[in-house]
């Protein structure tokens, strides 16, 4: 047995030092390349971003009341913005009183209230308004949001939805009815906040416990609503991949924990406004968008794009080929990244399908890579994979700025977007791909992110500063079994997403046609007339469109007229209407079907006349 084990290890020093030695006399594959030539400047920690970016003179939507700027209020912030839920940020009670639903956030204590803001609260929501606390302690508040007493709490592991008019609107089943606050791997995990006892009305959800963990008090015509748990700092932390094993699987299941909390506060916010209106997560009135992605990673990978291409073409849908650079021979595999593969590229472009980077080396170890300088360049970069835990000469930056800079000069595209080898994401790469001129990204799964919605990344993975980059998670990859065999979780999978018309992004590597594409023929002919179908960064650019427009509400007589302000041209922008009102004129090539109305090409301010057919 020893025998075998050391004869194992010198062949895998063998190999290593047999690569290692191609690695060193292969002459370049790009002769008389060389790039790029512009050096990266290293991000530098940037000051946190400030309220005012989400404030508006606008007062349609949720008031968000901000009252701890060191809060993770982002975490709130990003989360309404994706599920297409209008807010402002402000920082007054005035303010906040303006609008119909209420958020205050961090916290409503008694050390935080004083009487008289008690006051205006309890007549806001009597008169018919809704209040949203967090973290509501103290007994001041205990008429107001109805319990006997509120406790903190060190450690709860989950909350689990009840039957009520609000969770109602949510899928109550299986995943979808239980919010994991620790992993399920280990006792010892969960998260603090506040629990509620003795409450007037049966709780929306309870902890673990069977304590109380989100309120309703209905006042009248009015509600309040106290929730347990910091929600902001929840969402925050799983978009930035810090639940680890909080999820019952890594991917390829629908784990919206993060998205059943948006979409309660959603529900609350539809019934305490009359007049809510809520922007669909997916352009041109779709049911959901679907991202067709392909890791390209192996020799036979990119023999077989042309196969794979070619099922998109049939169907008239693009997709996007995140392709590694590897112009090296080593651990992994052979060097297949060189002149030869140019035609392809760039019989890609011509087909409408989007060229990504996936790294030069494909390494396991991309986390724990040092950054680098800034100055990275092909030919003179050469990473070497030895084994799958280890990699020398590679950095953070070389890995981002090389193969992008490979992948523009071979196929002509604009390379924006950017999917890590095995998924591998260091703490920095946030703020690093957007020093290297990356705008999208797909380098977590949904299951890690708790949500299958796109969200805006954060400056080192952390709670204070976002970074102009937005995340496309994973749903869907072929590596659990045979994928041709997976059909049918697939669409099951697909259609809880349909729900709330979130994201469904298909993983397939194309190291083999066979079952892979009978699958991708078949997901493309099962759902190409009720998803939007798009490159990463096709639906990157609407996505970002989206997440910067902005709507005021204002009546002519008892008539709505709906305004509308984007930053930039956006078209297919669907909102969801209340109930009894229709569309009358505008914006040309607007269409409504019951309550989802789909607008045309948005390029400047905007403003929709509406009819409430409801009004006396």
């Amino acid at each position: 047995m020893k025998n075998r084990v050391l004869i194992a290890l010198l062949l895998a020093l063998g190999v290593g030092l047999a690569g290692y030695w191609l690695y060193s006399t292969s002459q370049p594959a790009f002769p008389g390349l060389s790039g790029p030539s512009t050096v990266t400047s290293l991000p530098t920690q940037p000051r946190p971003d400030p309220l005012h970016t989400y404030a508006s003179d606008h007062s349609f939507g949720i008031g968000l009341y901000v009252r701890d700027p060191a809060s993770s209020w982002l975490g709130l912030a990003h989360g309404l913005n994706s599920l297409g839920v209008p807010f402002r940020v402000v920082t007054r009670l005035e303010e906040a009183l303006q609008h119909r639903v209420v958020m205050i956030y961090p916290s409503l204590t008694g050390a935080n209230t004083t009487p008289d803001m008690l006051a205006s609260l309890m007549a806001h929501v009597e008169t018919g308004g809704t209040l949203v606390g967090f973290s509501v302690v103290g007994g001041g508040a205990r008429t107001l949001f109805g319990y006997g007493e509120s406790r903190e709490h060190g450690q709860r592991r989950s909350l689990a939805l009840q039957t009520s008019a609000t969770t109602n609107t949510v899928p109550s089943a299986g995943a979808a009815s239980t919010i994991m606050l620790g992993s399920h791997l280990a006792e010892d995990t969960g998260l603090p906040g506040v629990h509620y006892l003795d409450p007037d009305e049966a709780p929306l959800a309870r902890f673990n416990d069977g304590s109380g963990a989100i309120l309703r008090k209905t006042h009248g015509t009015g509600h309040a609503y106290a929730f347990g748990i910091d929600v902001g700092h929840y969402i925050l932390r799983a978009h930035n991949g810090r639940f680890p094993n909080l999820s019952d699987t890594y991917v390829n299941a629908f784990q919206p924990q993060v998205d059943t909390l948006l979409r309660i506060i959603k529900a609350i916010y539809r019934e305490g406004d009359p007049d809510a209106i809520t922007l669909s997560p997916t352009p041109h009135g779709r049911d959901f968008t679907a991202l067709v992605t392909h890791d390209v990673d192996f020799t036979r990978s990119m023999n077989n794009v042309p196969y794979f291409a070619a099922v998109a073409v049939q169907h008239g849908v693009p997709a996007t080929y995140f392709i590694q650079t590897k112009y090296v021979t080593d651990y992994n595999d052979r060097a297949f990244f060189d002149a030869s593969r140019i035609p392809a590229l760039r019989t890609l472009v011509e087909q409408g399908m989007e060229i990504a980077s996936h790294t030069v080396a494909h390494s396991n170890e991309f986390q724990r890579m040092p950054t680098g300088t800034g100055t990275e360049q092909y030919p003179e970069y050469r990473p070497f994979v030895f084994d799958f835990t280890t990699v020398h000469d590679a950095t953070i930056l070389g890995e981002l700025r090389v193969s992008r800079f490979l992948l523009e000069e071979t196929s002509g595209a604009h390379v924006r977007a950017f999917r890590p080898g095995h998924l591998s994401f260091p703490q920095q790469l946030p703020q690093l791909l957007a020093a290297t001129g990356y705008e999208f990204s797909s380098s977590m799964t949904a299951n890690e992110a708790l949500t299958h919605l796109p969200f805006r990344m954060m400056h080192d993975r952390g709670y204070t500063a976002a970074v102009p980059v937005f995340e496309f998670p994973v749903t869907i990859e072929d590596e659990a079994g045979i994928l041709g065999e997976r059909f049918d979780e697939a669409v099951a999978l697909s259609e809880s997403v349909a729900h709330y018309r979130g994201l469904v992004n298909i993983l397939i590597h194309t190291d083999e046609r066979g079952h892979k594409i009978d699958f991708l023929d078949r997901y493309l002919s099962h759902f190409r007339e009720r998803a939007w179908f798009d490159t990463v960064s096709g639906y990157g650019n609407w996505w970002r469109a989206r997440d910067a427009v902005q709507l005021s509400l204002k009546m002519e007589g008892e008539q709505p007229r709906l305004t509308l302000y984007p930053d930039e041209a956006l078209e297919g922008l669907t909102l969801i209407l209340p109930p009894g009102w229709r569309y009358q004129s505008g914006l040309p090539g607007t269409r409504q079907s019951g309550q989802q109305l789909v607008l045309g090409p948005l390029t400047r301010t905007t403003t929709l006349r509406l009819n409430r057919e409801s009004a006396p």
